[in-house]
C-alpha cells in the first residue's frame, strides 16, 4: 500500500496592521491581525483624526480555511478575507486594506 500526501500551497501570512483604503475625513480605520497559535485574532481600530484618540474593538477570532481564505467568526456570520496576489492588498467585508509599513 502506497500513501501519498496532498501538498497544498501554504496560506498567506495575514499578520500585521492593515489600513483601510477608504478615505474618511474624520476616522482612520485599521485592522490589526495577530497570530494566536494556529489561528489569528483581529482587532478593529478606529482613530479620530482630529483628537488622535484611538478606539480598539474587542479582538475577534479568525482562522485560515481549506481554501486559504482568512475566515473571521463574528457571531453567527463569517466574513472571508483574501490577499490579492497582484498588489498584496487585503480584501474582504466590502473593503480594501493596504499593509502598513
Amino acid at each position: 500500500m502506497l500513501l501519498t500526501a496532498c501538498t497544498k500551497a501554504p496560506a498567506p501570512d495575514y499578520q500585521g496592521t492593515w489600513k483601510n483604503t477608504l478615505e474618511d475625513p474624520k476616522l482612520e480605520n485599521a485592522l490589526v491581525i495577530a497570530k494566536n497559535g494556529e489561528n489569528y485574532l483581529i482587532t478593529n481600530t478606529l482613530k479620530d483624526k482630529q483628537t488622535g484618540k484611538t478606539e480598539k474593538k474587542n479582538p475577534v477570532p479568525a482562522s485560515v480555511g481549506q481554501t486559504g481564505l482568512l475566515q473571521v467568526h463574528a457571531g453567527p456570520a463569517s466574513v472571508d478575507f483574501a490577499i490579492d496576489g497582484k498588489n498584496g492588498n487585503l480584501i474582504g467585508s466590502g473593503s480594501i486594506y493596504t499593509k502598513a509599513k
